[in-house]
């Protein structure tokens, strides 16, 4: 009896035909995007199984909103231009899309993303506004440059840029661009890898090998993170009316590690290693940084400061060429600095500091083989040292000259080539608590012409006390 009411039942009730999930004749897209293999040479519809034969076919055909704005190449070459509506996402496996003459390989006016694929050629890789951003995406090949942002926000994961020539730009961010850098790598001569105006930019853990310069700031503010630049000629991070915060970033070779122009600079971790010219070069500038490391450098020395605000904490000078630090003009805080091997060319330098019409305050300052003086202040510089060391000046320890004003309190002098101390040309040294011992010309040499003047209290080891004035006329004791 059921079985026969069964039988009547389908009879009576015609079935009906599911159609949830069935993609309709003409439709292209299907709920995981749109499919583009380049090899396939069939009539497509844009589903996985019929894909399009052409990336320009596709994007002329993507339907608006969902994940159907996904596009979905195959391996293979795509030749372009092409233009991105707002929003796209381009998913590769490797996929080459080149580009010829002077238009960009992509444009995306409107953002988007770009995932797994190679922008080859092209004078740029990608022109965007909007957020755009690139996942495992390599560029080679681009005459001007590989990515051009105005006005917009650009997020890089992993990938890399490969310069065309010497000439090309790696990023530029211009019109209060933002970007966000992480796991790159920049490779081969670029003139410029990263160039920032008026635009912030934050990268991190990301290499440079080969650019004439690493980075380029005008304006706007970048940090720098966990960075490495190395094999370049010119100037490997240069910032200009910026603000630039540094993290943990070493710089090999290159004209200079770092140089600002009327900047602020802020951080810690900053190693510039075999320099040509300087390894921190600051100009007008505001610079307040931790654990600083120069490691060789050329004819201007470990540190060169020009009319700048300075604060160095932790400042460690090996191997410079002429000068451990240099500044002239504006102001100096040094803490816990220790400057060594300091060469020099003709004779004339070498000095650890060497100090013109700058105002300095040095506290725990380490000064060691140097070809020169361990401390030279001249044109009216006003120093203050506290708890120094001084061992092994070819010149001597100390030396004020030409209006300068030295106060030393706790100074050791050991080992100086010429005397411990030196004041010429209304140069004045008061020095307290001072320690000398092995110094080849003595304690003291001055001039006594015009305002010089040392004064010395609690000296121990050389020359004390018969040695104390030695016949100096400018020259007292402050001991009781």
């Amino acid at each position: 009896m059921l079985r026969c009411l069964l039988m009547i039942f389908f009879l009576t009730f015609p079935a009906c035909r599911a159609t949830a999930g069935v993609i309709a004749p003409g439709e292209s897209a299907g709920p995981d995007g749109v499919w583009v293999d380049g090899a396939w040479s069939g009539a497509g519809d844009g589903s996985r199984a019929r894909p399009f034969g052409t990336l320009s076919e596709a994007l002329a055909r993507v339907p608006g909103g969902g994940s159907s704005r996904r596009v979905h190449l195959a391996p293979g070459r795509y030749p372009g231009p092409f233009v991105l509506p707002a929003g796209l996402e381009l998913v590769g496996a490797g996929a080459v899309l080149h580009g010829g003459g002077t238009e960009p390989v992509i444009r995306a006016p409107g953002g988007g993303l770009l995932k797994d694929l190679v922008l080859e050629g092209g004078s740029w890789g990608l022109e965007a506004s909007g957020p755009v951003r690139l996942e495992a995406v390599r560029f080679r090949g681009q005459g001007t440059g590989a990515v051009r942002v105005e006005a917009g926000q650009l997020t890089v994961v992993g990938g890399g840029f490969e310069a065309g020539g010497t000439g090309a730009v790696g990023v530029l961010l211009v019109g209060g661009s933002r970007a966000e850098v992480r796991e790159a790598t920049f490779t081969g001569a670029f003139r410029r890898a990263m160039e920032a105006r008026d635009s912030e930019a934050e990268l991190e853990s990301v290499r440079f090998r080969g650019p004439l310069t690493a980075l380029y700031q005008e304006a706007g503010r970048v940090r720098l993170r966990d960075v490495s630049v190395e094999g370049g000629s010119e100037v490997g991070l240069f910032v200009q009316r910026g603000t630039l915060r540094l993290e943990d970033v070493t710089v090999t070779g290159h004209e200079y590690g770092l140089q600002s122009m009327k900047a602020t600079l802020e951080g810690r971790g900053f190693t510039s290693v075999r320099a040509v010219r300087a390894g921190l070069a600051l100009v007008g500038s505001q610079a307040e940084l931790e654990d600083t490391v120069v490691l060789g450098s050329g004819g201007f020395g470990g540190v060169s400061l020009v009319a700048s605000e300075t604060v160095l904490r932790g400042l460690r000078v090996d191997g410079a060429e002429e000068y451990g630090l240099t500044a002239t003009r504006g102001r100096l805080r040094l803490e816990r600095a220790v400057l060594t091997r300091l060469t020099t060319r003709d004779g004339d330098a070498g000095d650890g500091l060497h100090l013109r019409d700058t105002r300095v305050e040095a506290e725990g300052l380490v000064v060691r083989e140097a070809a020169g003086v361990g401390v030279l202040a001249a044109q009216g510089s006003q120093v203050v040292l506290r708890e120094a060391s001084l061992e092994s000046c070819r010149e001597a320890g100390v030396w004020a000259e030409t209006l300068a004003r030295v106060t030393a309190v706790g100074l050791e002098v050991r080992g100086s080539g010429g005397p411990a101390l030196v004041a010429l040309e209304d140069g004045v040294l008061r020095v307290d608590a001072l320690l000398a011992r092995d110094n080849a010309a003595g304690l003291v040499m001055a001039d006594c012409q015009g305002a010089t003047r040392v004064t010395l209290g609690r000296v121990s080891g050389q020359g004390v006390p018969r040695e104390t004035g030695a016949g100096l006329a400018c020259v007292s004791s402050s001991s009781p």
